[in-house]
């Protein structure tokens, strides 16, 4: 019975598939800052993110340098800084288009998504990263002065919102995608809401 029972063990964990140990090794991001975005999921497993492909930043929605002061005096509570300052993940500027109102902020909401990356050192500041209606991103976390993750879902052929990591590298101008490989995991008829954005008055979402 114990041989039976080792050799079913054996089987069994060598044809499980060996977790990626790109994003297996950031799993304390997800446990801590990431928490309610996973928690969004139904039977959330980040062992069940494949890679899927690499992309290149876009790098075709360069931003006026000139803009910086006006942009932080609006966006700077939701935008998401490195650890050092000197950078930031603008994920929700273009979607929603503030409007600055007496005592808050209208939205003018976009169906499509920009993510924008400002790298103070090289005074860079453009977008690498396109969502639309079907594939978003909602979190944006560092990892290092260099290396970032960002959360969000793509929708499958049922409409279902299945998990959608990128992990960036600033070094490398690369996106690398993982997507959930399990019908099981999708994200609640809730969705997510980033706790950033209840740090300013915004209407209209």
């Amino acid at each position: 019975m114990k041989t039976l029972l080792l050799f079913l063990f054996i089987i069994t964990t060598s044809s499980s598939p060996a977790q990626d140990k790109r994003i297996s090794g950031l799993r304390k991001y997800f446990a801590k800052e990431l928490n309610l975005w996973t928690k969004s999921f139904r039977n959330f497993d980040l062992s069940n993110l494949k890679a899927q492909d690499t992309l290149k930043f876009e790098n075709n929605f360069e931003q006026d340098i000139s803009g910086y002061r006006s942009f932080l005096s609006v966006y700077k509570p939701i935008i998401t800084h490195s650890g050092d300052s000197s950078s930031f993940i603008d994920i929700y500027s273009y979607q929603l288009n503030l409007e600055k109102k007496k005592n808050y902020y209208k939205a003018n909401p976009e169906i499509d998504q920009a993510i924008l990356l400002y790298v103070g050192k090289r005074k860079y500041w453009d977008r690498i990263y396109f969502g639309t209606s079907t594939q978003w991103i909602d979190e944006a976390v560092w990892v290092s002065a260099t290396q970032f993750i960002l959360a969000g879902i793509i929708k499958d052929d049922e409409d279902k919102k299945r998990p959608l990591v990128l992990l960036g590298d600033i070094n490398m101008q690369r996106l690398i995608r993982f997507r959930g490989a399990d019908k099981n995991i999708y994200q609640s008829d809730n969705g997510y809401y980033s706790p950033k954005l209840k740090k300013i008055k915004i209407r209209g979402l």
